[in-house]
């Protein structure tokens, strides 16, 4: 079934003047729909229905729109059974109905009924989707122009991604979660939505609210994210992603010590005896009930450290053997700041490396009589920051892998490496991986490489919890 212009064009004057109401509204959503704009996508006399619509697409959803209407009037109405993926423009006359999920890739139009029975996505701006009468889903993911000059049905949840494109609904749009999240969601109906994330978001109130009605797995308050995912993943296999009663709102405690902690606290003689730089306002972390206090202004002010009587590395540190092995190693994690701490015995010394997530870091040194003086200490500093910090080994809990980078700033460029211990596999970013049985055995092997590093002259530059692909791009 080709499109005639000699038939269109004069048809569409005729559909143009019957324009009104919610569905004139909704084709004028990104500009006036118009039969010149129309005839000038005409190439030939004489165009197939996808051809007409891959000519109108990408691009601004009145005229793709228009021109399904006018479409829906000339061509005779044939259903379709769409199968996984729409990754060619493609023009449907009839209803369309798919049995699982549909991913579109391409421009697409149906100019009666779509009926997804799983999740539907597009991929804008390659795709843009027009549905003339109603559309229904499980799930929408929509990141391109999608136009419904219907009613929009669906089951579970809609997000939107990226605010370049446009969701716009002529009639009533009606789903149990819309996350707007950036994304233009227009709907010139009635908007009926049990949980509603309106445009403009921000990451961590959308996981705090989400934290009322969807399962806590979905959401992540410390990472400020709502794992969509997962959440699609599960729609589609018919898993549960609601909670069954509304559950207290979660909020994430403040990265900066609360008035509680401090309460008690000489903030500004502490800060007065660091350094002549430092400020009351340079307070990362505090603990009242050791007096522990550390004051860093990142990019300026180095970490300094108050343990409650006295500052850390003010003598000088003694010497470390580095061709040696570490005894042992504790690494913490605290999730609000970004902090971490991590200590290493070697012997009778104790290494002490204490910074924030990607960002600087110093390191104290302290000696012992003998080796269980300093296994002792270890002990004592697990006991302090136990309950504030996350003893962490491979992961940060809820955030991902935990990466070591290594630094040598003694030859004439300065050299970089990292390593992550994967499940049971170390990986570094010299290209290599070891598997191994177990995480413990991983975990050996990675003090191994660390020491084998620190007798090339290498040492511990910053602890990392999300590795931002550093390894993958090496």
């Amino acid at each position: 079934m080709s499109l005639s212009q000699n038939e269109f064009l004069p048809r569409a004057e005729a559909v143009h003047a019957r324009l009104e109401g919610a569905v004139l509204d909704a084709l004028s959503h990104h500009g006036e729909p118009s039969v010149p704009e129309l005839a000038g996508a005409f190439r030939d006399t004489r165009m197939e229905p996808a051809q007409l619509a891959e000519a109108l697409c990408p691009g601004p959803l009145s005229p793709i729109g228009f021109a399904a209407l006018v479409m829906r009037e000339l061509l005779t109405p044939e259903d379709a059974v769409l199968e996984g993926t729409v990754s060619e423009a493609r023009v449907i006359t009839g209803n369309a109905r798919v049995a699982g999920s549909l991913r579109v890739t391409a421009p697409l139009v149906v100019l009666g009924d779509l009926e997804v029975a799983g999740v539907l996505e597009d991929c804008g701006p390659d795709s843009t989707v027009v549905v003339v009468g109603r559309c229904a889903a499980w799930g929408l993911q929509t990141s391109g122009n999608f136009l419904v000059l219907g009613d929009l049905v669906v089951r579970d949840a809609i997000q939107g991604i990226y605010n370049d494109d446009s969701l716009v609904v002529a009639g009533d749009l009606t789903t149990r979660f819309l996350d707007e999240n950036d994304h233009d969601v227009t709907c010139y109906g009635e908007v009926h939505a049990e949980h509603q994330l309106e445009n403009g978001r921000s990451g961590e109130d959308a996981a705090s609210l989400a934290s009322t009605f969807l399962r806590p797995e979905l959401w992540n308050l410390d990472l400020g994210e709502i794992h969509h995912d997962v959440l699609f993943e599960r729609i589609q296999k018919g898993e549960p992603v609601f909670t069954d009663t509304l559950q207290p709102r979660q909020v994430r405690e403040p990265d900066e010590p609360t008035a509680e902690e401090l309460e008690g606290l000489d903030i500004e003689g502490i800060a007065a005896q660091a350094s002549k730089n430092a400020r009351a306002s340079d307070v990362v972390y505090a603990q009242r009930k050791t007096g522990e206090v550390w004051l860093l202004r990142p990019g300026s002010l180095p970490l300094h450290i108050f343990d409650g009587k006295e500052f850390l590395g003010q003598g000088t540190p003694p010497a470390l053997d580095v061709k040696q092995r570490a005894s042992e190693r504790v690494t913490f994690w605290r999730r609000r700041g970004d902090l971490f701490l991590e200590i290493e015995r070697f012997g009778a010394v104790v290494q002490l490396h204490a910074g924030y997530n990607n960002g600087s870091m110093r390191t104290f040194r302290f000696a012992f009589e003998t080796p269980d003086g300093a296994s002792r200490e270890m002990r004592r500093l697990e006991a302090r920051y136990e309950g504030d910090f996350l003893r962490v080994t491979s992961v940060v809990p809820g955030r991902g892998p935990l990466e070591r980078e290594l630094a040598n700033y003694g030859g004439p460029k300065a050299e970089y490496t990292s390593a992550i211990v994967d499940g049971t596999t170390l990986v570094t970013r010299d290209d290599e991986r070891q598997d191994f049985d177990d995480e413990a055995s991983a975990l050996s092997a990675l003090e191994d490489w660390i020491a084998g590093k620190r007798q090339a002259g290498f040492d511990l530059k910053i602890l990392e919890w999300k590795p931002f692909g550093l390894l993958g791009s090496r």
